[in-house]
This record gives structure tokens, sequence and C-alpha cells, in this order.
């Protein structure tokens, strides 16, 4: 019965990873594509760790896949966000924003208007 569980964990990590990869492909822009990457990140190998889990119990090995779930899961955010960011800048050229759109500086701030060039 082990088994059969440690063999359906390592089949969904395969499957979430598989299905994530068709998604990518569908995606128009990459964009889209960015919403296609955690369950590969996270997902995958929340799936893979839980199989060692079973399989070694609570010995080292486990733990370290633990560790690297973590890492995973923590840098996919800092790594998406900074895919997103680069595609935006390579896109627009030019980060900041158009003379006449109003842009807080804090999320308490009021809105104020960029200066003007002279």
């Amino acid at each position: 019965m082990k088994t059969i569980a440690i063999d359906v964990l390592l089949a969904l990590g395969v499957l979430i990873t598989l299905l994530s990869v068709l998604g990518m492909w569908r995606m128009r822009d990459p964009y889209q594509r960015m919403h296609f990457i955690s369950p590969p990140a996270s997902l995958s190998p929340a799936c893979f760790t839980a199989a060692i889990f079973l399989q070694n119990g609570l010995k080292p090995e486990a733990f370290k896949a633990l560790v690297t779930l973590f890492v995973l899961v923590g840098m996919n955010t800092a790594v998406t966000h900074a895919a997103a960011r680069a595609l935006r800048i390579a896109e627009t050229k030019d980060w900041n924003p158009p003379p006449d759109e109003e842009v807080p500086i804090h999320s308490e701030d009021e809105l104020v208007m960029p200066e003007q060039k002279q």
C-alpha cells in the first residue's frame, strides 16, 4: 500500500509538470505563460517530498527534500516577479509612467502628478 501511495505521488508530480508545460504552450503571451511556472515549482516538488517522506521516514534525506521544497517555493515568487519585470522593461523601453498618468508613490499617499519636463 505504501509503494502505491509513493507511485501515485510521483505520478501526480509528473502529471502536474506535464499539464503546466501544455498550458504554457497554449498561452498567447509570456505574461500568461508565467501563470504556469508556479505548479511545477511548488506542487510537483511537494508531491516528490511527500513521496520521499513516505519512503524514507524521518531521515536526513527527507528533511533535505523539505528544505529544497521551501527554497523552490520561496524562489518561485521572486523569479516570476523578476521575469515579469524584465519582460515589461524589454517591451516598453521606458519604465517611467507616461506624463499624464497619476501614480501613487506609496499606498497610503495621495496621487501625485509626475513632474513635467520643460
